[in-house]
């Protein structure tokens, strides 16, 4: 009699456990981010199965609240996953988990270049114009995850402008990110077009190190008064050094 009890007490239990987990609400994802990182959740609603957040990027000192909501909804058929949808996103993308890892589906991302501003107060201070691209192939994290070489993000500066300057637009710019056969990320920052030339090389490593070198600089065929309009620019990105702006982020 006393198992039985027991028995129909677990049971009870669990299924009150799994009733309190399906109206989880999602303001509890709020303290799933880090305080300090480059994204944070500052309202949401639902629960955390099926519900929308208001998120905010860049650091604590100057984020920035982005005006749509991110919604996401959780399956578990065949396999848990989850579909995330936001106005910036060209359709839903999806996150699907298993033993081996983290597969995501590809996706294309576009967002006014002003989030530049959160990376480095260097960028915030040229007052970043224009249009972000960011396109992902679909691709897996974890013991599955591909080996050698692979493109990981392509983002693309289109239309850039500066609040610094007049000329319009800059340039259009494009960061490759790869992955090496060591499992760092490895940066290239190439420029396609325009006047305010960029380029540059970069890693990050495992533990999310950043290292990068390039240099910024006026082409050296435009007229004077190209040359005068970026002035302001190239001094707020960095130290001159013979007419070159050189980039260091660490």
């Amino acid at each position: 009699m006393m198992r039985r009890r027991l028995f129909a007490l677990l049971g009870l239990l669990l299924v009150a456990g799994i009733a309190a987990l399906a109206v989880l609400p999602a303001r509890w994802l709020m303290a799933a981010l880090p305080g300090h990182g480059p994204l944070a959740i500052v309202d949401a609603s639902g629960t955390i199965w099926s519900g929308t957040a208001t998120l905010a990027v860049g650091p604590p000192h100057q984020r920035r609240r982005l005006a749509a909501p991110l919604r996401w909804r959780w399956s578990f058929s065949p396999g848990p996953r989850v579909q995330l949808a936001h106005p910036w996103l060209d359709g839903p993308l999806m996150l699907a988990f298993s033993p081996a890892g983290m597969a995501i589906s590809s996706q294309t991302l576009t967002l006014p270049a002003q989030a530049l501003a959160t990376l480095d107060a260097r960028i915030a201070a040229i007052g970043p114009e224009g249009r972000l691209l960011l396109r992902w192939p679909a691709t897996r994290i974890g013991r599955s995850a591909p080996n050698g070489e692979a493109g990981l993000l392509e983002a693309e500066w289109r239309d850039a402008a500066s609040a610094l300057t007049p000329l319009r637009p800059l340039g259009h710019y494009r960061l490759t990110v790869s992955q090496d056969e060591g499992g760092s990320a490895k940066l290239a920052l190439t420029t396609l077009q325009g006047p305010l030339l960029l380029e540059g090389n970069g890693s990050l490593n495992r533990r999310q190190s950043l290292q990068f070198s390039g240099s910024a600089r006026a082409d050296p065929t435009a007229d004077a008064m190209v040359h005068a309009a970026l002035q302001d620019v190239l001094g707020a990105l960095g130290p001159r050094q013979n007419n070159v702006t050189l980039l260091q982020y660490r």
